[in-house]
């Protein structure tokens, strides 16, 4: 079989997600200078949907759907998606065959330029803007009497709006792998560290697809791959495919490898031990189910795969799929925020 000279890859046409495809398209370029990796550019359901609830248009697939069909009709050999966009059983035929070196994966909190306010003095008065119910349930329970307030758009858009003279909002709640991807270090006013709010399954994480029988993209991308971040996201997207989660429902995860303290980890500990926690709330944040456990994966995916499931029936046993079945009745009615008489619809695009 003759190797290829020309690569596209396929992406979405958002600003972050060009940012996203050009850092692996300048990888795959560093290891392979005779090859040639153009982008094709295409729009999603999600991209053409937002500002409409989810639950009139399913919740799974929303940004990975379109650019299958393209992978399918091989007018692209490799996807390049946000991991925690990723539907955690991958469409038969296609395969995640690189995970790239996790950014922070962190939940940030953005004000505007020269102010701030710690989160634990947020309360009546205060509007927080976010478009994710996991952000919201979460912060309803540790801001009782803050008003949230969707947030569906661009990341300019919604700098732009926080900024505006008029803006309603005291601030956002954000992801810090996006802001730093498109060069907005500067706007974060404060890293969420896991005791405050834990991070969507797979966040911070860039995901590369192809078809499961190209044996030659699988070659060429997997110097791509970080181990410690596949094991980290194959244990947290393994919680999520048991609790048969998607986008639009309040799960929480946090994974770190456990070494020596006070020292860099060895080789060994960067995918040794690993710790996991989860969490499922209610969309108000007052019930949650929690969870957490630590195994010896020593760099087995299968292991990492184990360890979520361990968590998962944890999750299960504390009652977790009460709440979900609860949040997935509620996914097709209005939530009154706590503390005012404004109706938001339920969505769950994170960014």
């Amino acid at each position: 079989m003759t190797s290829r000279e020309t690569i596209p890859i396929g992406t979405r046409k958002s600003a972050l997600a060009i940012a996203q495809t050009v850092q692996v398209q300048s990888a795959l370029e560093k290891f392979n200078p005779t090859k040639s990796f153009p982008l094709l550019r295409m729009s999603t359901t999600g991209d053409n949907i937002q500002g409409q609830p989810l639950s009139s248009i399913g919740t799974t697939a929303l940004f990975t759907r379109e650019l299958e069909t393209s992978l399918e009709k091989k007018e692209c050999d490799l996807l390049v998606h946000s991991l925690k966009d990723v539907p955690t059983q991958v469409k038969p035929g296609f395969v995640i065959g690189a995970m790239m070196k996790r950014e922070e994966p962190n939940d940030v909190m953005v004000m505007r330029p020269g102010e701030f306010k710690a989160l634990k003095d947020f309360g009546e008065g205060d509007v927080i803007g976010t478009s994710s119910v996991r952000r919201a349930s979460q912060i309803r329970r540790l801001c009782p009497g803050v008003q949230v307030m969707d947030v569906v758009s661009s990341l300019n858009t919604r700098l732009a709006k926080l900024d505006a003279a008029d803006s309603p909002y005291t601030c956002l709640l954000l992801a810090s792998a996006g802001l730093q991807r498109l060069n907005f270090d500067e706007r974060i006013t404060a890293t969420l560290p896991p005791s405050i709010m834990l991070h969507a399954v797979g966040q911070g994480s860039i995901a590369v697809e192809c078809r499961s029988d190209d044996t030659e993209i699988l070659e060429l991308i997997k110097p791509l791959d970080h181990l410690p971040t596949r094991l980290r996201c194959e244990a947290e997207r393994s919680v999520m495919r048991i609790l048969e989660g998607g986008c639009s429902v309040p799960i929480g995860v946090w994974t770190e490898f456990v070494h020596s303290s006070g020292s860099e980890p060895t080789e060994a500990e960067s995918v040794g031990k690993l710790r996991l926690m989860g969490l499922v709330a209610s969309l108000d944040g007052t019930e949650i189910a929690e969870a957490e456990a630590v195994a010896d994966v020593n760099g087995s995916v299968q292991l990492a795969v184990e360890l979520g499931q361990n968590v998962a029936r944890q999750l299960l046993a504390k009652g977790a799929d009460r709440i979900l079945d609860k949040v997935l009745r509620d996914r097709n009615t209005t939530l009154v925020p706590t503390g005012t008489g404004e109706e938001q619809t339920i969505k769950g695009w994170e960014v």
